[in-house]
């Protein structure tokens, strides 16, 4: 990943925290911790954020006037690779003539790429993903009202009965923020509600996570792993991580290893 691209990152999680650990960035971005605290400090020296002991600090906390949680152009930046293989495995579960529900997210972003020659009917609540598939594909698309929630490229509807409820499917695509022995982890009270307003209508669940997700905790459950049908996420998953998911009666889908590889330099 490169350098403007890792800094772009940390402004954003130091803003989210707004206290943001060297441990959790080398995670994150894959990078040494050597290169992180270099990065920080060339931050902090550029007046962006404050060097504090073992991390950075947002200079000026945001008052919440949007979704908790990283921005898409930021969230799309990361761990790409493993992202688009995962939207393939999803896809691949699907048939011509389905009704599927793909929630917003960049990793159910990149099934919009594998759906071009595929004819369903698609209810999603993300303008990107109509939009792509409604330049590049024979897809019915469906959009439900609501207002547009721009640094995350959503549409959430405060009213519980909107088109979507009207809506059955399939297949019900979703990403998370987490994953725990706890259930699905979400970070906004308004995803977690407008996801649970779909949970029910689809005869499947399928949880879209890279392996990074299995590391981060939120405090917001969405639902508790035995109500997902299908998990995919790329080979980078531990094993502690992969038991738990079987034992929760899901079906795992692992892509390739030759098909992931590291993005982090």
């Amino acid at each position: 990943m490169h350098e403007i691209e890792r800094h772009r990152i940390i402004l954003a999680e130091a803003d989210e925290r707004p206290i943001v650990t060297l441990g959790y960035l080398v995670e994150l971005l894959g990078v040494s911790e050597a290169t992180i605290r270099r990065d920080i400090a060339h931050l902090h020296k550029q007046g962006k954020i404050k060097r504090v002991r073992g991390g950075a600090e947002a200079l000026h906390p945001p008052s919440r006037t949007s979704l908790v949680g990283r921005p898409y152009s930021v969230n799309q930046t990361i761990n790409t690779r493993a992202k688009r293989e995962i939207a393939r495995a999803a896809v691949n579960l699907c048939k011509d003539g389905d009704s599927i529900i793909i929630n917003g997210g960049t990793t159910t972003y990149f099934m919009a790429e594998h759906l071009r020659t595929r004819k369903m009917q698609v209810l999603t609540n993300s303008f990107v993903i109509a939009e792509h598939l409604l330049k590049h594909s024979k897809n019915v698309v469906t959009l439900p009202g609501g207002t547009v929630y721009q640094e995350q490229n959503i549409i959430l509807s405060p009213f519980p009965n909107d088109v979507s409820s009207q809506f059955y499917a399939s297949y019900l695509f979703i990403g998370a923020q987490g994953v725990s022995p706890q259930g699905v982890l979400e970070a906004d009270p308004q995803i977690v509600q407008a996801e649970m307003k779909l949970i029910n209508q689809a005869d499947k669940r399928v949880l879209l996570v890279d392996s990074s997700k299995f590391l981060q905790r939120t405090n917001l459950i969405l639902c508790p792993l035995s109500r997902i049908d299908y998990v995919i996420t790329d080979d980078g998953i531990d094993a502690k991580s992969e038991k738990m998911i079987r034992e929760a009666g899901c079906e795992l889908i692992i892509v390739e290893p030759k098909t992931v590889k590291s993005e982090a330099t």
